[in-house]
């Protein structure tokens, strides 16, 4: 971790002699200490300061660390609260810089509790005026997942299905792409419900990664094999094949996890746009081809 190594420490000596910085603290895989970090690890940085402003606005900084090759800026919005700056170096290295306020450090502090992401594991890495004395100790553990809601599970299992009324109709106009663009939103649905299956059906607390990071560990093997069959080429014949495969282990995942939970699965919607899909397909055979 050569190139990681040396990036980390531009950085270090960068904030030291940044106005306004007034900590650094690491958080993600290099943070942690299950050895789920390796040479191809981001480096996730938290940069403290009074004034994020002054980071986001010019970020001319980032160059003072390593020669760049490309930046992509992210600015608070509803779904994110502090700016971010995901940065790709010469060296081949990607810096996550998240630009956030003091407050970041003071709440946990004040609290006595950290966030998911502190409690995965973090590092101080600078502080010049103390700010992070406060923070709690890292447990380094994964923070627990609950089950959804019956309301929340009926809307997830039609929005899949309401998805999947479209492909059939793509398919039949030889509109590929939107197939693509549809199946895509099915595969984030698709996700969730994997989520909720690994948890309904442990025993004992699952450590489920974001995005379907090391899905590998978390799904039962069963599905492992499954899933491979999920995804087609871009052409008609192999996209029903993987869209089929989709819709047949998304039914079987959703219903087992009703089976454990004592939610209600509606089939009564699976089965009637299976039925209506069956019927399109079958008046398009040149879709199978």
């Amino acid at each position: 971790m050569k190139s990681q190594d040396e990036d980390l420490e531009a950085i270090v000596k960068w904030a030291k002699n940044a106005d306004g910085v007034q900590a650094l603290i690491q958080t993600g895989s290099l943070a942690r200490n299950d050895n789920s970090a390796d040479i191809l690890s981001d480096i996730d940085i938290e940069i403290i300061t009074s004034n994020p402003e002054v980071l986001m606005n010019d970020d001319q900084w980032m160059n003072k660390i390593g020669e760049l090759i490309t930046v992509l800026r992210l600015d608070p919005n509803s779904d994110q609260e502090w700016a971010t700056r995901l940065a790709i170096y010469r060296d081949g290295v990607k810096v996550d810089f998240t630009l956030a306020g003091i407050e970041r450090v003071r709440g946990m502090a004040d609290e006595g509790k950290l966030c998911e992401l502190y409690e995965r594991g973090y590092r101080i890495l600078l502080d010049k005026t103390a700010i992070t004395a406060g923070l709690p100790a890292t447990s380094y553990g994964f923070p627990g997942r609950t089950l959804p809601s019956q309301y929340s599970f009926r809307t997830s299992v039609e929005e899949f299905w309401f998805e999947a009324f479209h492909i059939p109709k793509y398919l039949a106009r030889g509109e590929l792409w939107m197939v693509k663009l549809r199946d895509n939103t099915m595969k984030e649905l698709l996700l969730c419900m994997l989520e909720w299956h690994a948890i309904a059906c442990s025993p004992k607390p699952v450590d489920i990664w974001h995005n379907g990071l090391r899905m590998h560990e978390w799904v039962a093997p069963q599905t492992w094999i499954e899933l491979q069959e999920t995804f087609g080429q871009f052409d008609a014949t192999d996209a029903q094949r993987a869209f089929e495969a989709t819709i047949q282990l998304y039914g079987r995942l959703g219903r087992e996890v009703a089976e454990y939970t004592g939610l209600c699965y509606p089939q009564e919607c699976e089965n009637r746009i299976k039925t209506l899909n069956r019927k399109l397909l079958s008046q398009h055979p040149e879709v199978i081809r």
